[in-house]
């Protein structure tokens, strides 16, 4: 079992991890994005990361290179649920994300999405 899911609503995908994501599994989640994102002209992308308790400079770069290649297709990305280690490890690291937008969750990322729209 995959340790993602995607749901479309409308427009907007939404993308929730439920565990700890290995670097296959973030491969296969950027294919199938983009790919989501391409064939329904999609104009949103929320990841969800409610879940995640530790991320590494390998999925923070891939989720800033997954929000640059959808900002080229005209789609932006809003990173939901980071918890506060996850947030001070990343601002310890130097890690920014400058393509990606931030949101408290998912509610809050839709409007977002519709004041960028």
């Amino acid at each position: 079992m995959e340790p993602f899911s995607l749901f479309s609503l409308g427009d907007v995908v939404l993308v929730s991890i439920q565990e700890e994501i290995d670097d296959a599994a973030v491969k296969k989640l950027i294919e199938r994005v983009t790919t989501l994102v391409q064939d329904r002209s999609g104009t949103g992308v929320i990841i969800d990361l409610q879940q995640v308790e530790v991320m590494d400079s390998y999925l923070a770069l891939q989720i800033e290179s997954l929000a640059a290649t959808l900002q080229i297709m005209q789609a932006q990305v809003v990173v939901v649920g980071l918890a506060v280690p996850v947030v001070i490890t990343l601002l310890d690291f130097g890690i920014i994300l400058p393509s990606v937008t931030f949101a408290l969750d998912v509610e809050q990322a839709i409007v977002k999405l519709l004041e960028e729209g």
